[in-house]
């Protein structure tokens, strides 16, 4: 039975759905009432455990209590009557009205022999305490556990070091444009509503979330002199700002995406393409425009229509919504567009909730409609829809 339970140890790398299957074989193993599998949190000095069957979430600090105790010290602790170790923290079954009695509490050792977690069984089945023999099943599962414990926080740590890369990216091109500020960020977060709507889920989600994010990445590349101006473009320049698609494609091929993620250059770079085929950078049309693009082109469309920019003011839901709908057929994927209004009630909250990033009345280019044309061929359509 151990041996099936590393097996399905080693095949995960989720940390909250390893943990489970842990604290499931523990008990399974052990003849437990309860398991909990916790966490040390160094930089936190605390352990933690959002997998304790029977109980919510639990923290405590390190050397508090038995757990504690365990984690601090590396050592064993098997007591047959927890109300009779000083130990031992009642407060818990006072509050749930669960009786412990019976406790095994077991270190997890990683690398060079750290305490990265801690097994506790609760309540051995028939009343009599957890025995030696438990400690060894219990040392053998804490050893596969402890690699793939390990395994699951470097595959957690890329994770969060691969998202915070593609944001700061994000923050770059944002930063040198004040009246988008915070369009980037914005536009993934109405990308990802819009998405749900459509019934995507997963890694096709977290692909939508990173080309949104890195969908105006190109601009990086364009002068500041054209990027800021605060009239209007005339042609060779507009044609100039249009690149800025293509090369949000050419740049971000040059990054290792990870396997399941490499759809995101092309998503980010077809943003501008038309369902009608007039868009760049290659004039695609209709299915030939990958969804997670369609999905992207219509998120940011809404954000420069329910978001202040220096030709227009902040344009109310249904005013936004009206002027989509204008533009579905021929610019916007009309599939999209009936997810767009599916998800009217989850779209609004987040435009509440990310009004606070709105660049703000004063800011370097926020000046009128009648200083300056839109940024792009799609900004303009929009701002001549809402003038009209």
């Amino acid at each position: 039975m151990i041996l099936d339970v590393t097996r399905r140890l080693m095949s995960v790398t989720d940390l909250d759905s390893l943990l489970h299957l842990m604290a499931e074989a523990t008990q399974e193993l052990l003849a437990a009432d309860r398991a909990t599998i916790f966490i040390v949190d160094a930089d936190r000095g605390e352990l933690w455990s959002r997998i304790a069957l029977g109980t919510g979430e639990i923290r405590i600090a390190l050397g508090t209590g038995i757990a504690g105790s365990v984690a601090q010290t590396g050592e064993v602790i098997n007591i047959p009557d927890a109300y009779a170790d000083a130990r031992f923290n009642p407060e818990p079954d006072q509050q749930s009205g669960y009786q412990t009695k019976s406790l095994l509490t077991y270190p997890m050792t990683g690398q060079e022999g750290r305490v990265i977690g801690v097994f506790q069984a609760v309540n051995k089945h028939g009343g009599g305490p957890f025995t030696t023999a438990d400690e060894d099943t219990l040392a053998s599962l804490a050893a596969s556990a402890a690699v793939a414990v390990e395994n699951a926080q470097l595959v957690a740590e890329q994770k969060q070091l691969w998202q915070t890369l593609i944001e700061t990216l994000a923050m770059t091109v944002d930063a040198r444009d004040q009246q988008t500020a915070g369009h980037s960020l914005r536009v993934t977060r109405y990308a990802d509503v819009i998405g749900r709507a459509m019934g995507l889920r997963g890694k096709d989600l977290e692909k939508l979330r990173a080309a949104a994010l890195l969908h105006d990445y190109g601009k990086i590349a364009v002068r500041d002199k054209f990027l800021q101006k605060p009239g209007k473009l005339d042609d060779a320049e507009f044609e100039y700002m249009k690149a800025h698609a293509e090369k949000t494609g050419e740049f971000l091929a040059h990054l290792e995406f990870p396997r399941d993620m490499r759809d995101v250059p092309v998503i980010a770079a077809q943003h501008h393409e038309r369902m009608d085929g007039k868009g760049y950078p290659k004039g695609l049309a209709a299915e030939s425009i990958v969804l997670g693009a369609r999905i992207v082109a219509a998120a940011d469309v809404f954000d420069a229509l329910t978001a202040p920019r220096y030709y227009k003011p902040a344009y109310p839901l249904d005013r936004t919504l009206e002027i989509m709908d204008g533009m579905a057929g021929e610019h916007l994927d009309p599939k999209v567009m009936a997810a767009v209004h599916a998800a009217k009630p989850h779209l609004e909250a987040a435009l509440a909730a990310l009004k606070h990033t709105w660049p703000k009345p004063g800011y370097e280019g926020m000046g009128t409609i009648q200083e300056a044309a839109g940024l792009s061929e799609r900004d303009r359509a929009a701002a001549k829809a809402t003038t009209s």
